[in-house]
């Protein structure tokens, strides 16, 4: 029995190492924080006066459903969710349709085209705002000279929470672009090829094969984005500073403003528990929705 017990554990002893490492970096970046702030949202938790925290029980929760900036913020965020994301699927996977061929130089506008995504948000966020000074910013200067008087685009709240969209666009389609390539490419060229002797047309063929046999590149490309949408925060900062009028007062900035200029850390935990279980049931919706699909 112990020589039995012992190979066992001998048997499992290498895997268990090789997972032990990033069960303990999950943990301490991922589990351990969440775990904190869900317990702290229970919590009157100021961030200087110590003296005055103390066990509230759900009021913060309460308060959020109270709160009117809040249901705003929300609503901003998941209307740049909704608006960004499907728009930057939609010319990634064109492109990626486009640029699925070989012609003299595609290799170098692949490369190029995927430069946007490796530039910092904070960089992204400052560029676009100095693009965008209505004195000497390159995008006014293009505008006015075909015809659109000079505008102050991040003072006006409609133009101001447009430019963030179009910003995050402009930074986060090529990611798309790389994901709907990849799986373009793994695509057996015999069931295009038997579908051109069948006679079908680019939308049958985009629609009956491709789209079918990129659902899980696709899922998969959705989910990350969604991630880095629900905490997109640098950029927006840097440009508008959640103004004017909190125009582009997005979820994550709501609960920075909420934490770090009236240090109530209690309260925002609690909303960044809610943006996570909002995060969950978005992403578990998706799976769920590919796993159907693929069944």
């Amino acid at each position: 029995m112990a020589t039995k017990k012992n190979k066992r554990i001998g048997e499992r002893s290498p895997v268990l190492y090789f997972i032990l490492p990033a069960l303990i970096l999950v943990g301490l970046v991922l589990i351990y924080p969440i775990i904190y702030a869900v317990g702290i949202s229970f919590f009157n938790w100021p961030l200087v006066d110590e003296s005055s925290r103390g066990f509230i029980g759900i009021s913060n929760y309460v308060r959020i459903f109270q709160d009117k900036e809040f249901w705003h913020a929300l609503f901003l965020q998941l209307g740049f969710i909704f608006i960004a994301i499907p728009i930057e699927l939609i010319m990634g996977f064109f492109v990626a349709l486009l640029l699925n061929r070989e012609f003299k130089g595609v290799n170098l506008i692949r490369s190029l085209l995927l430069l946007p995504v490796f530039v910092l948000p904070v960089l992204s966020g400052l560029t676009w705002r100095l693009m965008l000074q209505p004195e000497y910013g390159a995008i006014s200067f293009l505008l006015n000279t075909l015809g659109i008087p000079q505008t102050a685009w991040l003072a006006n709240p409609g133009t101001a929470y447009a430019a963030v969209i179009i910003q995050d666009i402009w930074r986060m389609w090529p990611f798309m672009f790389m994901f709907i390539y990849s799986g373009l490419i793994n695509i057996p060229s015999s069931l295009i090829e038997a579908a051109d002797l069948d006679g079908a047309k680019f939308w049958d063929k985009v629609i009956k094969i491709i789209i079918p046999l990129l659902r899980p590149t696709i899922t998969t490309a959705l989910l990350l984005r969604l991630i880095d949408a629900l905490r997109i925060f640098s950029e927006v900062f840097v440009m508008t500073g959640g103004g004017p009028s909190n125009a582009t007062t997005l979820l994550s900035l709501y609960i920075h403003k909420q934490a770090f200029r009236y240090f109530n850390v209690g309260y925002a935990s609690a909303m960044g528990v809610i943006l996570i279980v909002i995060s969950l049931i978005i992403a578990n919706f998706l799976v769920r929705r590919n796993m159907d699909s693929g069944s």
